[in-house]
């Protein structure tokens, strides 16, 4: 990274460059005074032809407009990599590449689609993606695997959520501050099917209320809410939780039917398998931990003012959990999905 000059520099100065190249023909030779003087190395453009514009002047310009909200990214960048470094970890742009591709893979989209559809919606680039976002993750992961055990009772967990009894419901979902409402409208879901019908079809998510709320099997161990699956595993068909509390909002579930748990399946027979799927998700748990204890370390003190950067990969997250556009081949487990989305394969 070039010191003094921002990743959105970077990223607009490519952008100009490539927009001059393909509107404007190849400038004439400079001249000889100004090509010979050290000076003009730092130049990016001339206008009048000899008056030279600085790569400080335009670090300058896009400082004012975009410094102030980008700051904490490159500051957090800057402590990933140095605390990296340190660690003799690095990473290359084949492992960006093979990255790239496996998450467009997981969430069933080509890359035109995530770039036209996904980036563009919060007017972000593919370089931005790929440095801001994949390589800190690529580097913070590989410097955490270290610390990460499996062990047996992580693999007992998650055979059961994989072939362990599931519960197929519907769920209604209520955003935050919609607690008077949900409240409001529990007695009518509750005593009547139609009722509860109706509004699952009328909720605000749209991904929900496309499929009248129907979900995926819950299964335990597999949503990240113990409260909601307890829920969940204390109905009987046609019955109707209470309603649950979720850091999303408040919930409440309703009882299609039990579905037995797969005892063909021995925790030996999918060992290798489990390990692997637990072994990264247990990295993903610990890269934020491993995070705060660097950033801790490192101290930053801010000097401009203004708001942080927004997190890149939420945003992709939330446009494709709420917008419906583009959902994942194979959820994660923890989020609450449509039914019919594609079960791990065994």
């Amino acid at each position: 990274m070039r010191a003094g000059f921002t990743w959105k520099a970077a990223a607009l100065a490519l952008a100009l460059a490539g927009a001059a190249r393909a509107q404007v023909a190849a400038p004439a030779p400079l001249p000889t005074a100004l090509a010979s003087d050290p000076g003009q190395s730092r130049v990016v453009a001339y206008i009048y032809e000899t008056i030279p514009i600085t790569r400080e002047e335009l670090g300058e310009y896009l400082i004012a407009r975009f410094g102030t909200e980008r700051l904490d990214l490159l500051v957090n960048k800057r402590i990933i990599e140095i605390e990296c470094r340190k660690a003799g970890v690095e990473v290359t742009q084949a492992e960006i590449d093979e990255k790239l591709n496996n998450d467009l893979t997981g969430l069933n989209v080509d890359r035109k689609t995530f770039v036209d559809q996904v980036l563009a919606r919060y007017k972000k680039t593919l370089y931005e993606w790929r440095e801001d976002v994949l390589r800190p993750q690529i580097l913070l992961a590989k410097l955490v695997r270290s610390r990460v055990k499996v062990t047996d009772e992580d693999l007992r967990k998650a055979h059961d959520a994989y072939y362990g009894e599931k519960v197929e419901c519907r769920l209604i979902m209520w955003q935050k501050g919609e607690e008077k409402a949900a409240m409001s409208a529990y007695g009518k879901i509750r005593d009547s099917d139609e009722e509860f019908t109706r509004a699952a079809r009328g909720q605000k998510s749209p991904s929900l209320a496309s499929a009248a709320g129907r979900i995926r099997p819950i299964g335990r161990n597999t949503t990240g809410n113990d409260e909601l699956e307890k829920a969940a595993f204390a109905l009987q068909a046609g019955e109707v939780s209470a309603l649950i509390g979720t850091p999303e909002g408040i919930v409440c579930v309703k009882c299609d039917k039990r579905i037995p748990a797969d005892t063909t399946v021995s925790v030996e027979s999918v060992r290798e398998k489990l390990s692997k799927e637990v072994f990264e998700k247990k990295v993903n748990a610990e890269i934020p931990v491993v995070f705060a204890e660097m950033r801790k370390r490192a101290n930053p003190r801010l000097l401009m003012g203004g708001t942080t950067a927004d997190d890149i990969g939420q945003q992709v997250k939330q446009l494709l959990e709420e917008t419906g556009e583009v959902k994942p081949a194979k959820p994660a487990r923890g989020d609450i999905v449509p039914a019919g989305a594609k079960a791990p394969a065994r």
